[in-house]
């Protein structure tokens, strides 16, 4: 049939004009986004919060994923976390290669190409080998499959000992193998064993994990081999620490030689069992497909249109990364806990209570719950909620006891499944029991001299002579949040006593304001001010240390950071900077001149002018933020620290953002004309913004459900029924929203 030239053209207009908007949002994902500068993703297959993540490693120097876009890989291996500051994991790795195995230490391909990834999916062609390489996954168990050039030999290594970083004494970003064993059993085509690594998030910890490849070939030739020595032939069995097998294939004209790799924690059988239940009689491609479908089910919990393409892509990619972690291990927990849900790799619950667990409440609530539940087993079972928490180990807090907040916002929000009064029990702990009072170091549970803090009304920055990353400012700031969010619970399942003093805690914010400077400083016992001051002084204050956490008053940033963290009582932020106009002024310069929307102690800067009656200019800003962000390799500025910036940027174009541990959101200003989220029981809240654009920021008007809203927040009640908000945008600002502030623990709980 000939098709008439106005058919044909409407046919090649429709081809042109295609792009990501009539994709689906599992095609619009860039996983490659946040490979290069600070970011440190994974890059390769998964599912969504899955045990296993098969990927690339490029070896040191690459990020706490081990990867980096524009290095050589060195290996396949089957573990890895994302986004965080140092590495972990990188279990077993697996490197095809195209020729004789002769030394294990130089399997690094020279080069790549055709490297490409998709959710549950990636791909590379190793140069100058040729060999493709192309992993997938399912919740237990890595597939992977090669395919060799015709004709040339085929041989895979197995590196048992493999860890990220793993050559150096163990320490907080270095594990390696201590004590393993390999076993080759060419009639079943399967390499199994164990290793036992110490070091990883502590220097002291040990954990071993057992496992099993199985391959769809049979084996030419095979043998193990010890790092330093020379291979050896027709060897089954070997123990040690840097220790590996090789395969050899048979050169025929099947090029594909394809495995199936599963790990446990629990013990080699349950490592077949994974392989047997998940993979028996499922190729490859079945895999893949089912991955993607999973992919496809949870990012389709938020769908997006309007926007540039770019948007898009950054928006879907950000809501892959959120989840990426923790990773449920439910059945991979210690003994003693059971069969209960268990989440593992808690990386770590400073940075995701901020943003993450308040969107997993909104569009996982299942997963959310189980996170929770899992804070309070560990509770239970190992005594602390924690703030981080990894192959089976509690690892050091970062700041306060973050957990309080997961907990807290999880209570307001009513999340169904979690038993209150066991939550508070785990969360009181954190307020009122002190772990270890004379400590000199990072706890890895409880908080940092609580002892001191209920003694004095803050953290001292001389409780110790000898430790300098007091962080006495920033400690004192967050215990102060986090007894606001102990508190919420307490009102109702605490004693008195309990409420009594929680009161009076979540005020001593106050305790370290230096109304003269206008800022939040460090005191000694003595109540005298540290000096000499500097405001923009990052960290480590008087030139103690490294930036990154090592100072007497602050972590990770300064005091133009920290004197803005009031979560909970905003309002009375502002009465102590005289009132709201000195309060924005000040605002606008902390976030024109030192604001950092990628780390975490300054997230919600830009949403707090809003309870200065200045919505507008929180439109203003958390749209200007977004200036950090892009849909390339380096599209993220930071650390993507377990999804915590991602979630950031989700919740920002959207038009929403949370006050964790508390039951309402700000309304922001959304960058796309139309979102949907999708909630449980087939509920959605629909944001409408037909008119909004890189100009038009700022809110005319809006109303919900019809009704007009003039107020620049919105509890989690009035969303979870169901709801349309519709925006009316404009390219300038106006007054909308400036009557009705949030609510705050000073003004009471709001309209």
């Amino acid at each position: 049939m000939t098709l008439r030239p106005s058919i044909r053209a409407a046919l090649l207009y429709c081809l042109l004009t295609y792009d990501a908007a009539a994709k689906e949002p599992v095609d619009q994902v860039d996983p490659f986004i946040g490979t290069l500068g600070e970011g440190n993703v994974f890059a390769g297959a998964t599912l969504p919060f899955g045990f296993l993540q098969p990927g690339p490693d490029t070896g040191p120097g690459s990020g706490a994923s081990g990867y980096k876009h524009d290095k050589p890989i060195t290996g396949f291996s089957q573990q890895h976390i994302s986004g965080m500051g140092g590495p972990l994991y990188g279990h077993l790795s697996l490197m095809p290669v195209a020729g004789a195995f002769i030394d294990p230490a130089r399997l690094a391909a020279a080069g790549k190409s055709d490297e490409v990834a998709t959710p549950g999916y990636y791909a590379v062609t190793l140069q100058p080998s040729g060999v493709r390489v192309e992993l997938t996954a399912t919740r237990h168990v890595a597939l992977h499959r090669h395919t060799f050039p015709a004709g040339a030999a085929r041989s895979v290594a197995l590196d048992i000992g493999h860890v990220l970083y793993g050559a150096g004494k163990p320490s907080w970003n270095s594990a390696r193998p201590v004590k393993g064993e390999v076993r080759i059993d060419p009639a079943r085509r399967e390499v199994s064993g164990h290793m036992t690594y110490q070091g990883g998030r502590s220097s002291a910890r040990r954990y071993k994990i057992h496992f099993v490849a199985r391959f769809d070939q049979a084996f030419a030739d095979f043998g193990a081999w010890t790092a330093g020595a020379s291979p050896q032939v027709r060897v089954a069995h070997l123990e040690g620490e840097r220790i590996g097998a090789w395969l050899r294939f048979a050169e025929t004209e099947a090029s594909v030689v394809g495995a199936r790799v599963a790990l446990s924690y629990t013990g080699l059988e349950q490592a077949h069992a994974y392989l047997e239940q998940e993979t028996h009689d499922v190729a490859f491609e079945r895999a893949r497909m089912d991955a993607r479908a999973a992919w496809g089910e949870v990012l389709g919990k938020i769908t997006v249109e309007g926007g540039t393409r770019d948007q898009r892509t950054q928006f879907h990619s950000a809501m892959y990364r959120i989840h990426m972690t923790p990773n449920d291990w439910t059945g991979e927990a210690p003994a003693r806990y059971g069969t209960a849900t268990y989440y593992e790799n808690m990386l770590c619950l400073w940075d995701t209570f901020r943003t993450v667990n308040p969107l997993l409440t909104l569009i996982q609530p299942t997963v959310q719950a189980g996170i929770v539940n899992t804070l309070i087993n560990y509770y239970k079972h190992d005594g602390w909620t924690g703030d981080a928490h990894s192959a089976h180990h509690y690892e050091h807090v970062q700041n306060g006891s973050s957990a309080d907040v997961v907990v807290a916002d999880a209570f307001v929000k009513k999340l169904p499944g979690i038993d209150w009064r066991d939550a508070y029990a785990a969360i009181r702990k954190n307020a009122f029991v002190d772990d270890d009072p004379a400590i000199d170091g990072r706890p890895d549970k409880g908080r940092f001299r609580l002892d001191d803090y209920r003694k004095h009304g803050y953290v001292p920055v001389d409780a110790s002579s000898t430790y300098k990353a007091i962080q006495a400012v920033s400690r004192t700031l967050e215990y102060a949040h986090n007894d606001h969010a102990v508190l919420t619970l307490a009102r109702r399942f605490g004693s008195t006593e309990d409420v009594a003093e929680l009161e009076r805690r979540v005020l001593w914010y106050r305790n370290v304001w230096d109304g003269e400077t206008r800022f939040m400083r460090g005191k000694r016992k003595d109540g005298s001010w540290l000096a000499p001051f500097d405001p923009v002084a990052n960290a480590h204050g008087s030139g103690a240390g490294l930036w990154y956490g090592t100072g007497e008053q602050y972590y990770e940033g300064s005091a133009w950071t920290w004197s803005w963290h009031v979560p909970h009582d905003v309002q009375g932020l502002i009465t102590l900077n005289f009132g709201n106009e000195r309060f924005v002024e000040r605002l606008r310069t902390a976030v024109d001149r030192h604001y950092e929307a990628y780390n975490e102690p300054g997230m919600l800067q830009t949403f707090l002018f809003s309870h200065a009656g200045r919505p507008d200019l929180t439109q203003h800003y958390s749209r200007h933020a977004l200036r950090h962000f892009s849909a390339t390799p380096a599209g993220l500025p930071g650390n993507d620290d377990s999804g915590t910036t991602s979630a950031w940027l989700v919740w920002a174009m959207l038009g929403l953002y949370p006050n964790a541990g508390q039951d309402w959101y700000y309304i922001g200003s959304p960058v796309f004309t139309r979102a949907q989220i999708h909630l449980a029981d087939g509920k959605r809240v629909t944001l409408e913004a037909p008119a909004a654009s890189v100009a038009n920021k700022y809110i005319a008007a809006l109303t919900v459900n019809g009704r007009a809203w003039t107020q620049p927040w919105i509890r989690h009640a009035d969303l979870v029924g169901g709801a349309t908000l519709k925006f009316t945008m404009s390219d300038k600002p106006g007054k909308w929203g400036s009557a009705f502030p949030p609510p705050s623990h000073s003004r009471g709980p709001g309209r």
